[in-house]
């Protein structure tokens, strides 16, 4: 077997040629159209990140012209044990609502659509939810990235004139996934 000098060190060529086999190897399993997909690479379950895209393209746009601020799950969690006082929002049906939501919040249903899709009775019943101080935090969240309805009450809030309307984007769902306590 020839050997190769390389570094002060004498390498076998074959253990060379092992190396660069699986180095081409590694790099190509990882690089296929098909394999990404399959295998589940990414962030998407099913591994399409078409869906994940959108959603976060949407949810970009409507921060951006919404100009309210994002908070975590986490940050959320962390102010409630803190017992910051804020107002927690929930616009998640009634129904929804009542199987479980995340302490010390309050409920106001928002469709999962647009603004014009609000109706006067909605409106009316977040806005009510609000209160007075234009200072005071309001959190603002409903079932997961993709749903709209925090959108529109952080909207609304910001319409409204408060000054600190932060969206929470994971939802009630990211609030489960990362077992943080619920109240029913």
């Amino acid at each position: 077997m020839k050997k190769i000098i390389k570094g002060g060190r004498i390498l076998k060529k074959s253990w060379v040629f092992a190396l660069l086999l699986v180095f081409v190897i590694a790099l190509l399993a990882g690089c296929g159209t098909k394999t990404a997909t399959t295998s589940k690479v990414g962030t998407a379950p099913d591994g399409s990140e078409i869906a994940i895209e959108k959603a976060a393209m949407k949810f970009i746009k409507d921060t951006n012209t919404g100009k309210y601020q994002l908070l975590s799950t986490e940050e959320l969690n962390n102010w409630i044990n803190q017992k910051k006082d804020m107002i927690i929002i929930d616009t998640m049906p009634a129904s929804n609502f009542a199987k479980v939501h995340i302490p010390g919040a309050v409920n106001a249903e928002l469709p999962k659509t647009v603004m014009t899709d609000v109706t006067d009775a909605q409106k009316a019943a977040f806005i009510n939810l609000l209160g007075q101080d234009k200072n005071k935090p309001i959190v603002v969240y409903c079932g997961f990235v993709g749903c709209a309805r925090s959108h529109l009450g952080s909207v609304i809030a910001m319409e409204q004139g408060f000054k600190n309307v932060y969206r929470v984007p994971g939802g009630i769902v990211a609030w489960q996934e990362a077992n943080y306590p619920v109240e029913k």
